[in-house]
């Protein structure tokens, strides 16, 4: 059975299919390794304001991606433009939260009561509590049913986002039609069972949701019900499963049963290239050898938004008709 919490709601469902020819039972759990070295970063081109609306089809033929030459990576380059490093214990242009805002003193607000419930709050290294000002993740498994928010490290002044919790802790996320994710993770088993036991998962939501209401009880008080955006990358759906879904729920939602084979005894290196040329979403898993560098040329990005380009497996979603 699969407990999942979507559009701000929590459902359930019997999840049994593992594609073609693949046999439904879960692999064997294994023992937990040593943590891993994390990395994460995210590259940006010149772009204009996506689209909410998002439909997976086919892809058509790809356009080629503008140069991202005003981003500070020379012409014909992508500039990074946030960087963490686990291992290291680096952090640049990245800030980590979590919802515990106003409460047992810390930053951020919980006026509003239930209906809207915390704000976001400075995540401490391990991600299970609040902190006083930004931190950087530490280099450790993060545990069952704790959940880590990404944003930029650049603060929401005046309505420069839209709106925000008044005194509430408030970051911009990674806006841009066109824009590139890398990361390199791992999700070891925990052997643990209950709610969201051994259920990990890495997934997008428009910032417009964390900055005003992701979990209180009033849906009317955010947007993720309407269908503003919520795009899971890898998510484990059931209790110590193999399989790394990907899936959309905007409006309309789409997705398929297909799977990335879950990395729990090594790590994987991926990148989610969000194509404004052709309102595409890319998730590609990348080579061992692939480096985060500062910059990447114009045609390495284009390679992985080609079918079968640069790495292995891939997964298309279109966002609207072009």
């Amino acid at each position: 059975m699969v407990v999942a919490t979507i559009d701000g709601q929590v459902v359930s469902w019997a999840n049994e299919y593992a594609g073609p020819g693949a046999s439904p039972n879960t692999a064997a759990a294994q023992p937990l390794p040593e943590p891993q070295t994390t990395l994460a970063t995210s590259f940006g081109s010149p772009s204009q304001v996506p689209s909410t609306t998002s439909t997976p089809t086919s892809p058509d033929p790809i356009n080629p991606l503008p140069h991202a030459d005003s981003s500070g990576g020379g012409s014909g380059q992508w500039a990074r433009q946030a960087y963490f490093n686990a291992e290291a214990g680096s952090s640049n242009g990245f800030t980590f939260l979590n919802h515990f805002g106003g409460t047992l003193g810390k930053p951020g607000t919980a006026d509003g009561g239930p209906a809207f419930g915390a704000s976001l709050s400075y995540a401490s290294p391990d991600g299970r509590s609040a902190a006083a000002s930004p931190q950087t993740l530490g280099n450790k498994m993060i545990d069952d049913d704790v959940e880590i928010i990404v944003l930029s490290d650049k603060t929401c002044e005046g309505d420069s986002c839209g709106y925000t919790r008044p005194g509430g802790v408030a970051y911009h996320g990674f806006g841009g039609d066109s824009k590139l994710f890398m990361m390199e993770f791992s999700m070891p088993r925990s052997g643990k069972t209950g709610f969201n036991g051994d259920m990990p998962a890495i997934w997008l939501l428009n910032a417009q949701i964390p900055l005003t209401s992701q979990y209180g009880t009033n849906p009317k008080c955010s947007c993720w019900t309407s269908g503003c955006g919520e795009f899971d990358l890898f998510e484990v759906l059931d209790t110590g499963n193999f399989r790394c879904k990907s899936t959309l729920h905007m409006a309309p939602a789409g997705g398929s049963s297909d799977y990335f084979r879950r990395p729990d005894t090594s790590t994987i290196k991926a990148a989610v290239l969000f194509h404004g040329a052709n309102q595409a979403a890319h998730i590609k898993i990348l080579d061992n050898g692939q480096n985060f560098d500062e910059s990447l040329a114009a045609d390495v990005v284009e390679a992985m938004a080609q079918e079968g380009g640069h790495g292995g497996q891939s997964s298309v979603f279109r966002l609207a008709d072009v």
